[in-house]
Parts: structure tokens; sequence; C-alpha cells
């Protein structure tokens, strides 16, 4: 049995009519009668019986159709699921992307619709807090993109979007916020709301201690820039975060960091052993073409 004689039951079935149904169908009416035979020698059952001109269903045959159109129902349920994920006009993009990239990831997509009027293409966007989770989510390819840090592994590749500067924040009151630049020596004693250890950001600023001979007194973790944001806010430490991009949080003055700090470099990557449906090779070849991107949103905002 295969879903062209389920097909072929079907029409017949409708139309009571072999002529009628091999129209319908663009086949001859003997491979029609021949594809029917073959499913009633399966079945061990006749499935239809002539009344003069036309075709009836026997008992069976009655019995038979409603599985028969249930079968052909789902599959073309099935068929339109996966069209409307890789339809380059109307199919799905899945993408991750640092929390940091809030603001300016839906920017990205208001331009890809302005500019290509695939406005009928889907986004998902999921914010990951870590370095790691978005590596793990790409190779496994639970996701089409990601926008982050350059992962290294042979199976992934990416473009250069731009880079995000590395700051200070401190909370309003603090003896600093007056300035517009500091430098870490002069935090030595303060209390750090730091990234947790699984956060690729923390690496760097530890570092940086370290050749600076200071160990900060770290007061609270956390993977997730916005709950930095509240605890400075809320006078319960400083932080070293990626800029903000919706400017300064409530009661946070942001400060350059006078120390050697370099930005961090963003990349839209992809699994090059992974399915990209066509959409997402859109967007990307969007993205591609349009260099750096990332900058280009900063220039605009700041």
């Amino acid at each position: 049995m295969n879903l062209r004689q389920l097909q072929y039951f079907k029409t017949i079935a409708e139309l009571e009519h072999y002529t009628r149904a091999a129209e319908k169908l663009y086949v001859s009416q003997s491979n029609l009668s021949h594809a029917i035979q073959k499913l009633e020698d399966e079945l061990n059952v006749e499935l239809f019986t002539r009344k003069g001109r036309y075709i009836k269903l026997t008992k069976y045959g009655e019995m038979f159709l409603p599985y028969a159109t249930a079968a052909l129902d789902q599959l073309d349920t099935g068929i339109a699921m996966l069209d409307s994920y890789i339809n380059p006009n109307t199919g799905t993009v899945v993408m991750s992307g640092f929390p940091s990239l809030a603001q300016f990831i839906p920017e990205v997509i208001i331009r890809y619709f302005s500019e290509t009027t695939r406005v009928g293409v889907h986004f998902q966007f999921n914010q990951e807090a870590t370095y790691a989770t978005l590596r793990d989510q790409l190779e496994e390819g639970d996701i089409d993109l990601a926008f982050c840090t350059k992962i290294d592994d042979p199976r992934i590749k990416g473009t250069l979007i731009g880079e995000h500067q590395i700051v200070l924040l401190v909370p309003q009151s603090h003896r600093l916020a007056e300035r517009d630049s500091a430098n870490l020596m002069e935090l030595a004693d303060e209390d750090f709301i730091a990234f947790d250890n699984n956060c690729q950001l923390r690496t760097v600023t530890d570092e940086l201690f370290g050749k600076l001979g200071i160990q900060p007194n770290i007061c609270m973790e956390t993977a997730q820039d916005i709950i930095m944001y509240g605890m400075v806010a809320s006078n319960h430490g400083v932080a070293i975060t990626p800029r903000p991009l919706g400017g300064a949080p409530y009661n946070v003055k942001i400060l350059t960091i006078e120390n050697e700090m370099p930005n961090r470099k963003l990349y839209l990557q992809w699994n090059t052993e992974k399915y990209l449906p066509p959409a997402a090779k859109y967007f990307r070849d969007f993205v591609i073409r349009n260099g750096l991107i990332f900058n280009q949103f900063l220039e605009r905002r700041f």
C-alpha cells in the first residue's frame, strides 16, 4: 500500500466514476484500475462495486474511506507545516542571542522587513544568557542562527556584525557618578555584581582583575544583564557589562573603563552541518550584505 493508491481510492470514492477520476488525477484509466486492484488484493477485500455506469463503495470501502481520508489529511497538514517553516517568504527563522542585544534584534528584523518586503516571514528569538548555551543550541541544530561572540567550532561559520563596548555601571549616588570614565583600580574595595562563571565575559573580567592585582568583592552573580542593572540601581554594587543599548538604566550612570578592555566582537553564526531553511538563509545573507550591521545600529542609536 502506498500514498498514491490511497489518493486514487479517495478520488474514485468522491467521484464514483473511473473515467472522471482518471481525468482529475491525470492518469490513464487502466493505471487507475490496476492500482485499485493491487490495493484490494493487499487488503483482501472488494472496495468498489459497479452500478451501471457508476462505481459505488462496498461496505468495506465505506469502512476504509474515513481512515484513508484521515491519513491523507494528516499528510497534507504535515506538508503545510513544513512549508510554513521553509518557505523563504513565509517561513520561520529561529534565532538566539545575548540578552544584551535585546534592543538590537528587533531593529534588524524591522530593517529586514522594510528592505526586502518579506513581511510574511516569522521570527522566533530567544534571549539566552550564556555563550555556552548558545553554542550548544547551534551545534545541536535547535536554532538556525545565533548572535553572540565567536564560537570556536569548525562546523560553525559566521559573519562579523560589529563590536560591543564593555562599560562600568555605578549608581547615580556613587562617588564616581559625576565622571564619564573610571580606572578599575579606584574600585578595588567596591562590591561588584558580576556575571556568573557560565558567562564568557566573566572570564574576561577575572583576567583583567588578575592583571591589576585586584580581588573584587563579588556580592552577587547572575547571567542576566537586566538583573545587574537593577542591583546597581538599588545601590548594591557596581558592575561591568556590555553597554546597555537602551541607554542608561534608571538610577544608573554608565562610565567608560580607562583600563585596557577590548570591545566584545559580535557575530551572526550558523552551523554548516545542519539544515538551514530558506527563510533563515535569506535573513543571514541580508545581514552579510549589510556588513557591520550592529555598528550601524550603534551609530543611529548613540
